[in-house]
């Protein structure tokens, strides 16, 4: 009986520990794992600025700073927050020539776009033997950065935990940092354009008239990629 006894409490103590055991596998750490909390994205804010050095004299934009003015007000569309500032120096030789460059930039910021009421003006002390102070555009935009990967210290090949590895996720954390178009997104959601009346008119017309509402297909929307077997 004394042995009876013995051998059940081994086997009390044998169950508990396997529970014990099983209850570290399926911790939180491991049965809930989240790349996004393994290998986080952080979202920065940062300024983009473009310099257009301006000589004394210049009468206007050349055709490079055309050029540059332009790839900044897509890049501004797309990524900026707040408005674009404009700055220009005072006390410089060049402060007349940098005032008059200044309608040429608005001209070319509105040709992409950018309207008015999107612009700051601002002026900076300049040095007077500056004689090229440039003209300085600048909007607030924000830059996702993920973790490093490249973390090989545990191995494969006896993993009896069975837990993703330290760089699981992480390859992918990393691309989707690089490919997002705009970071704020990540820190919230955009607000929502408002909706299309005149599209919800016509829906609801050929529907209260029994007709169908779905928009009218083409022979560019079958979704076949060639005609030869028809």
């Amino acid at each position: 009986m004394n042995i009876s006894r013995s051998f059940q409490k081994a086997l009390l103590v044998a169950f508990a520990l396997g529970l014990s055991a099983c209850g570290g596998f399926n911790g939180a750490d491991q049965a809930q794992y989240d790349v996004s909390r393994v290998h986080p994205i952080s979202v920065l804010s940062d300024v983009a600025t473009l310099n257009i050095d301006i000589p004394p004299g210049q009468p206007g934009l050349t055709a490079a700073d055309r050029v540059a003015v332009a790839g900044f007000a897509g890049d501004y569309r797309a990524r900026g927050h707040g408005p674009l500032t404009i700055s220009t120096p005072s006390g410089s030789p060049n402060a007349g020539s940098a005032t008059a460059v200044l309608a040429d930039v608005r001209d070319a910021l509105a040709e992409r776009g950018v309207s008015g009421d999107a612009l700051a003006y601002t002026p900076y002390s300049a040095s007077a033997g500056d004689r090229s102070a440039p003209l300085i555009l600048s909007f607030k935009r924000y830059v996702a950065q993920a973790s490093n990967c490249g973390d090989w210290s545990k191995s494969l090949t006896a993993d009896y935990a069975n837990v993703p590895p330290p760089n699981f996720g992480c390859a992918t954390q990393n691309n989707l940092a690089a490919m997002i178009a705009d970071p704020a997104d990540l820190l919230k959601a955009r607000e929502m354009t408002p909706a299309d009346a005149d599209r919800r008119n016509t829906v609801l017309e050929k529907y209260r008239q029994g007709e169908s509402t779905a928009t009218a297909r083409s022979d560019q929307d079958s979704g076949a990629v060639s005609k030869v077997d028809q």
